[in-house]
């Protein structure tokens, strides 16, 4: 018997260094919840099972499922706080956390569970799975992502009970480490957790390996809309040095444009919330002498940066506002200079919540890798988790309006959809 106790005990030692090693080659891991081994998907990324971080829960194979990692799930049916533990990362090093969740009905009760995902026991997130989630299939499952800088050298994931009557429940656990300066503004303790992170011009998701850093970049265009453009760069390449955030190159390859952009029906609540907000941009045509791209952004009455954005063709641009309050019923808004000549365009954007904030109200900004300032308190989360369709396409629970002020009258094209719990894209009030 004791001999049976130690070779099993070795097993799982060897089970775990096995691992280490996986982790230790792609800087990162990716946990396959409910199941054990390892695996290497359509994307060259390696998966292992949730063995050896996780010691509660059940685990669930959704029999009528195929896709990985989706196909399995671990599920809380006890306990008021289930954590993972001893998930590698690197100590100091700004690093991205996604879980996901495939409901799928796995319970056969027809009751979508809400309860609170927690990041290294500091940054709080409310994941609350919608009834469309009965019905969805394998290209349509709930995730939630934090970035945050690990004070050690593993991080937890905790999942919390918010109902007696709601198991918690999760698919997966990706963890991407970050290089040294990017979003390199986030104070040690903050967290920043995602609302929503948008390509723009383009028609298809961008996200691992075009994004080396595990970003999923959400896809929105002109949708056929004559008053917006999707631009393509005539730039060979795109130098994303002058941007300390490093947004992929295929990202700064497709901007929109339109005359007098304002982007409403931001996935915020209705009630203030201290955001970080970074903005992307990369002029797609070679100016000739007498041609000018040149405008300025506000957040509601407060200006992004200081000065005017003039895109560079061929460069990358980051613009960063943090450490001010916005809600749902904000707009971006984009105003050409007196002297421009051509439309407004916009490549990107990052919006998200900051948890444990410890700068402030302020509002500070940076351009290029800069710094930004402020000081103060108020923890992020509360966005109810995303959709994430076709397995490589991103929607919201809340859609982008975009409105355009030609000769001061509003010509609204887009509708925000009245409802917290679904994406749709309209344009003149028909769905797209």
């Amino acid at each position: 018997m004791e001999s049976g106790i130690l070779l099993l005990a070795f097993i799982s030692t060897l089970v775990i260094v096995h691992q280490f090693h996986i982790i230790q080659a792609q800087e990162g891991i990716s946990i396959d919840c409910g199941t054990t081994g390892s695996y290497v998907d359509s994307n060259n990324v390696t998966w292992v099972g949730d063995n050896g971080f996780v010691t509660t829960g059940e685990s669930i194979n959704i029999t009528d499922v195929v896709n990985k990692p989706i196909n399995t799930l671990r599920y809380f049916p006890t306990g008021q706080t289930n954590c993972y533990t001893n998930i590698p990362a690197t100590k100091g090093r700004n690093t991205l956390v996604r879980t996901k969740f495939y409901y799928k009905n796995y319970d056969e009760n027809y009751s979508p569970p809400s309860f609170d995902v927690v990041y290294d026991g500091k940054h709080r997130d409310s994941i609350a799975i919608t009834a469309d989630s009965l019905f969805s299939d394998e290209e349509s499952f709930q995730y939630s992502e934090v970035i945050f800088a690990p004070a050690n050298e593993n991080i937890s994931v905790c999942l919390v009970r918010t109902s007696p009557s709601d198991n918690p429940f999760i698919s997966s656990i990706e963890v991407y480490r970050f290089d040294a300066g990017m979003y390199d503004d986030l104070g040690p303790e903050e967290g920043l957790i995602l609302y929503e992170r948008i390509t723009y011009g383009a028609k298809k998701l961008i996200c691992y390996p075009l994004d080396p850093y595990g970003r999923l970049w959400s896809p929105s265009g002109s949708e056929d809309n004559t008053a917006l453009t999707d631009l393509t760069t005539s730039a060979p390449s795109i130098d994303i040095t002058g941007a300390s955030n490093k947004p992929p190159e295929i990202v700064m390859s497709k901007a929109l444009s339109g005359d007098g952009l304002i982007i409403s029906g931001l996935p915020l609540p209705s009630t203030a919330v201290l955001v970080y907000l970074a903005l992307y941009f990369s002029e797609p045509q070679s100016l000739g002498r007498t041609q000018k791209r040149s405008f300025n952004i506000f957040l509601d009455d407060m200006q992004v940066g200081s000065h005017p954005i003039v895109p560079v063709f061929g460069k990358a641009t980051q613009l960063v506002l943090r450490d001010v309050e916005a809600t749902s019923e904000s707009q971006i808004v984009f105003k050409s200079t007196d002297d421009s000549v051509l439309p407004t365009i916009i490549n990107g954007l990052e919006l998200y919540s900051i948890s444990n904030n410890q700068h402030g109200g302020s509002g500070g900004q940076s351009g290029g890798g800069g710094q930004s300032g402020g000081g103060g308190g108020q923890s992020g989360g509360g966005n109810n988790g995303k959709f994430l369709l076709d397995l490589c396409t991103v929607y919201d629970f809340y859609t982008y309006n975009f409105f355009f002020l030609p000769d001061h009258q509003s010509n609204k094209l887009n509708h925000k959809q009245n409802s917290p719990n679904f994406h749709k894209f309209l344009v003149n009030n028909q769905n797209v």
